[in-house]
């Protein structure tokens, strides 16, 4: 539904009225709420750990997510130096996630974890994030780069990412959420929990929805999403060991596609969506669960969790439109939005409905296992911080397809959908199957001043691919191209990292690691990496300035559905040599004002230089020349954050993001740029008293409509329009 306030300035009314108006009616309860206890899995910990690891790594607390309020991991994230994405359908449902110019394709590249397990549908098998862990339930966010990040694998030459889930309460209590706004959103969390000392048992609910901010042309229907999670954590206590057992429930269904817009129509509407896409929706559902054991036994400490996730999606979505007869485009529907930009009015007419056409959509089905077993043994031997670590997994996907056509009519009237044929006929039904197993080791050794981390992983993975039969997907028939294939892959990688305290608040960093990032076919993406800067602390003042590069020997570009490449999704492809350079900068000060006012002010800013080495041609990457810029590697990205925090519990941030310029191809044509845009989001909060918070939120203030991607296939996509929302948080 399409909000009908009239204008910004009177949203901003609104959002301070609405506030005052909840302050006004809303009784001053007043209930003890105690500091919860932590029992999450971290792999940093806290800020100040964040300040000592041998290398780059942000913590963004609970208390950071309270002040902007965002349920998109993009711009979470955006206040994280080294960190690059790419927005898909403005809420940040499906990730794509670079850290230091790794490829964001569905952040198949980066580590991904919740509570330090891996949560990517099938990491080894299949590692494209169509699954993310719900931002809105998140308790923390840890980011982990450099030499320390080879202590997570698989993919270890960016980073890390572990999604901190909420802690249970040290006592009965909960936490309501609840927020409204445009497009008939609304958000509902809720927690209740309590812990009496040796047991402890929390539940948790998060459901999320809105209509959407894109229109279908012609005939309306909602673009938004429903998004449930039901989470439920049980903890056993008794001296210096702990058990807990967490299980997840999800459920999602977005009406989203991959159909991006031709120039020609973003130009006309940027906020619209092709009438041949109205049946596009995605259902997905999943199963968590986790036993982890914590314990002690004297200076040694363990942590050994066992975990299986089931996940399925089903993304039912426009592949082809046949017209290959009756105008001489490729059926493909990226091809004909291609031929659209390059100017062929018979294509434009197809986007636009004003030809008469066959659609063919996909369902593109995918069954998803990943269970394993992992510990980790920390200890200390006089100056020497040990830790070991090893991960005994499998995973797999189960790839179904098959069609369902309907005549769009150039008179405005589409025919009801029905099968294109019998049975499971799609492309390519197959099943991919996984065994790996890992382990690292490594030591921290601190003589004064300097402190050195010295780590080792290993990596060992056996992979099987086999065909379904098209009508039966539950035999294995015999397939020359999937005939029970197999591959396998043994690497070992090795990191140094070295800090110096030149005093108390200043510290050198210096770090060099192997990272590599495995694919199910042909040999895995390697690169050397290394980092060199400093971290400075004093007071409320923080500084940190790196300088990275990263020496790819293979590049290798995965094919899939949202790439929009002439390929097959899954096929590996080589982009040979590249080199990553950059430079981070993280800084946050305060300033205190009159009148116990406080302005916090934080500001990110990335440099990165990405280029290959080689020229070739490619049905994933297209026609590269050496010197070529990586495809959606910005040359630069700019965060500043600033606010104010009063004594009578007002706060209010401003968030002003600024993406440069980048393309969607290395050749980067007329239709590929995308050029620097950027936005500016406000937030204002009230504390009543210590259980009752209200807020609102504004989002693209200006409501600037610039093209935020080109992908699949250089479909122009706008970034998120002007967004408003109000909402509560009352702690019992």
């Amino acid at each position: 539904m399409e909000s009908d306030w009239p204008n910004t300035q009177t949203k901003i009314n609104f959002l301070v009225m609405g506030l005052l108006s909840i302050l006004f009616f809303v009784p001053a309860f007043a209930v003890e709420y105690d500091i919860e206890r932590i029992e999450s899995v971290r792999i940093i910990g806290t800020k100040v750990d964040a300040r000592k690891i041998a290398g780059s790594g942000t913590v963004i607390s609970n208390a950071d997510l309270e002040k902007t309020i965002d349920t998109d991991i993009h711009k979470i994230l955006s206040a994280v130096p080294g960190v690059f994405f790419r927005t898909e359908d403005g809420y940040g449902l499906r990730p794509n996630i670079s850290i230091r110019g790794t490829s964001l394709d569905r952040s198949s590249k980066i580590t991904i974890m919740e509570d330090g397990v891996l949560v990517a549908p099938a990491p080894y098998t299949s590692a494209s994030a169509y699954y993310f862990p719900t931002t809105g339930r998140v308790h923390a966010v840890e980011v982990l780069k450099g030499p320390s990040a080879i202590t997570q694998g698989p993919s270890t030459i960016g980073g890390a990412l572990n999604m901190i889930s909420t802690p249970i309460p040290t006592d009965g209590r909960g936490e309501l959420t609840q927020e409204f706004g445009d497009n008939s959103m609304m958000r509902t969390h809720a927690v209740v929990g309590g812990d009496n000392g040796a047991f402890g048992a929390m539940v948790e609910v998060h459901e999320h929805s809105t209509d959407g901010f894109d229109s279908i042309a012609n005939v309306g229907g909602d673009t938004g999403f429903d998004k449930s999670d039901l989470l439920a954590k049980f903890r056993y206590t008794s001296g210096n060991h702990e058990v807990t057992l967490k299980l997840l429930d999800l459920e999602e269904t977005s009406d989203q596609t991959y159909i991006g817009l031709s120039q020609a129509s973003f130009n006309k509407n940027p906020r619209m969506r092709y009438r041949m896409t109205q049946y596009d929706v995605m259902n997905n559902d999943g199963e968590q669960q986790s036993l982890t054991y914590k314990g002690s036994f004297g200076d040694v400490d363990i942590i050994a969790t066992s975990w299986s996730n089931d996940y399925h999606r089903d993304w039912f979505k426009v592949d082809k439109a046949n017209n290959k007869k009756a105008f001489g485009i490729s059926n493909g529907i990226n091809n004909v939005i291609e031929a659209a930009n390059a100017g062929n009015s018979d294509a434009q007419g197809i986007l636009d409905g004003t030809r008469d056409v066959q659609v063919k959509l996909k369902h593109n089905n995918r069954f998803y296992t990943n269970e394993g077993f992992q510990f980790q043994i920390s200890t200390n031997i006089g100056n020497h911080d040990l830790t070991f670590g090893y991960r005994d997994m499998e995973d797999s996907e189960s790839r179904l397809q098959n069609y369902e056509c309907f005549d769009q009519s150039a008179s405005g009237v589409n025919s009801a959908l029905s099968p294109c044929s019998t049975g499971w006929t799609g492309s390519n039904n197959r099943l991919r199957e996984t065994d790996a197993s890992s382990y690292f080791f490594q030591d921290t050794i601190t003589m004064d001043k300097l402190a050195i981390t010295i780590g080792y992983r290993s990596e060992d993975y056996d992979k099987v691919e086999n065909r379904w039969s098209d009508g039966k997907p539950t035999r294995i028939v015999k397939d020359a191209k999937y005939d029970n294939k197999k591959s396998s892959g043994d690497y070992s990688t090795t990191g140094f990292g070295a800090t110096y305290d030149v005093n108390e608040n200043l510290k050198l960093i210096a770090g060099f690691h192997q990272g590599m990032s495995p694919v199910f076919n042909g040999d895995a993406e390697e690169a050397d990496n290394m980092e060199l800067g400093f971290r400075y602390n004093k007071g409320m003042t923080a500084v940190e300035i790196m300088y990275f590069a990263s020496d790819y020997a293979n590049l290798v570009g995965t094919c899939t559905n949202s790439s929009g490449g002439d390929c097959d999704p899954g096929d590996t492809f080589s982009g040979g040599e590249v080199d990553v350079s950059g430079l981070e900068v993280a800084s946050s000060w305060v300033v205190e004002g009159n009148n116990g006012i406080s302005y916090p002010i934080a500001l990110t800013y990335t440099s990165t230089d990405a280029t290959f080495d080689n020229s070739f041609d490619s049905d994933y990457f297209g026609t590269v020349a050496s010197g070529d810029d990586v495809p959606y590697i910005p040359s630069s990205v700019l965060a500043i954050n600033a606010g104010f925090v009063t004594e009578s519990g007002w706060s209010g941030y401003l968030r002003l993001a600024d993406h440069g310029r980048t393309c969607s191809s290395a050749a980067c044509g007329i239709y590929e740029s995308i050029e620097a845009y950027s936005y500016i989001d406000l937030s204002l909060r009230k504390r009543v008293n210590e259980n009752l918070d209200v807020y609102g939120v504004l989002e693209n203030v200006a409501d600037h409509e610039d093209i935020a991607a080109r992908s699949p296939k250089n479909g122009a996509r706008s970034q998120k329009p002007q967004t408003f929302k109000l909402g509560f948080s009352y702690k019992f």
